[in-house]
């Protein structure tokens, strides 16, 4: 029977990374971020929904949600955040749900907020992808040109990453170089392949 893997970690910790790599090795990945991004574009009725609850100020000229303008609202504000989270987490979970199960293969469901929303209960296996504090910080800053103050009220936004690692069944390190990384992921890889054929 496939296994549902479920891929989490904090805000640039390096999920992305891990879950390319384990593309390049053949799995069968399902982004959330990806799939929030799809109904933000074309679900009218969460589109509805974001105009009521945030107002037309997160709409571009074009009529789009910016979600830029829409992620500095809510990462500054938690009830905010929750009332996005309300909106989209229930139909970001019956996507997963839907496509892991289409699914003949083993699949990794690469979910920001696994923990947060309960996923881990939902999943075979929870790989928590570990960076330390500062480099999330650098990286954040250098992916998004924000300020280190506004990466450090998104990170603190999330869970601490220290408290995902603890509902871990796997913790890939990415505190050091890409190659580090890939290494680790290959060896869970191995791991995985290797308990199915026992």
């Amino acid at each position: 029977m496939p296994k549902v893997i479920g891929l989490t970690g904090g805000i640039a910790s390096g999920k992305s990374l891990v879950s390319q790599t384990l593309e390049g090795l053949g799995m069968a990945v399902i982004d959330a971020d990806a799939i929030s991004h799809e109904l933000m574009a074309k679900d009218e009725t969460v589109k509805q929904r974001v105009v009521k609850t945030f107002g037309t100020e997160v709409l571009t000229a074009g009529g789009a949600i910016d979600r830029g303008k829409l992620g500095g609202i809510v990462f500054r504000d938690p009830v905010r955040r929750q009332a996005l989270e309300r909106i989209m987490h229930p139909r970001i979970l019956a996507q997963l749900r839907k496509r892991a199960q289409e699914s003949s293969e083993d699949v990794v469901l690469e979910v920001p907020l696994l923990i947060e929303q309960g996923g881990h209960e939902q999943v075979d296996l929870v790989v928590v992808v570990y960076t330390t504090p500062e480099r999330q910080v650098q990286r954040l800053m250098g992916r998004d040109g924000i300020t280190r103050e506004e990466a450090i009220r998104r990170i603190d936004a999330q869970l601490p990453l220290a408290e995902k690692v603890s509902y871990a069944h796997y913790v890939i390190d990415n505190s050091g170089t890409v190659e580090e990384t890939e290494d680790q992921v290959t060896r869970f890889y191995k791991l995985i392949r290797g308990k199915e054929r026992s």
